[in-house]
């Protein structure tokens, strides 16, 4: 199947906007007879320019930015989660963080200890001259940090999707 160039596109606009000279015309016109590709592609521009033509966009009135402006603040909208999303979301920040204080309980993480060596972690001969110092990890204190986190994480989730709203609602000023 025969593809229509850009160049080819660009002529059949120009063609239908009157930019072309005689000789180019002539010769669109040639390739429009051998090209049958070439006559749909002109047809469908011909629909398009021609609705576009007798198209006329409608203009907003001159006071329609301050319309809008001035109705941006009129409707308030909760600024709070859903309670029965809240809900679910804190249920797996609690089973997670029970899951992880579990397995401290049962030691699993006291045998990630020791120093890491930086140099045989990453490709450094390439990128640093100098070698690269060890970090010392210690799992347990890593893995409390991650469930102290959890549960700021879980307090702040009921605040905002259950306790916000429950209060608001009682003091009848739910926004």
């Amino acid at each position: 199947m025969e593809k229509i160039t850009t160049i080819q596109d660009d002529k059949l606009l120009n063609y239908l906007d009157g930019k072309l000279n005689e000789l180019e015309v002539i010769q669109l016109r040639k390739e429009l007879e051998a090209s049958a590709v070439l006559q749909a592609r002109l047809e469908d521009l011909r629909l398009v320019h021609r609705t576009l033509a007798h198209t006329t966009l409608d203009t907003p009135s001159m006071a329609f930015t301050n319309k809008v402006m001035l109705n941006l603040h009129s409707q308030s909208f909760p600024t709070y989660l859903s309670p029965k999303n809240g809900l679910l979301l804190l249920g797996g920040i609690i089973i997670a963080a029970g899951m992880l204080v579990v397995m401290i309980t049962a030691g699993i993480f006291d045998q990630v200890n020791g120093p890491i060596s930086l140099d045989k972690t990453l490709p450094v001969s390439q990128y640093f001259k100098q070698s690269l110092p060890t970090v010392s990890i210690n799992g347990k204190l890593v893995v409390k940090i991650i469930v102290g986190l959890n549960l700021v994480l879980a307090f702040f989730i009921l605040d905002r999707t259950v306790l916000k709203p429950f209060f608001q609602k009682r003091a009848g000023t739910q926004l």
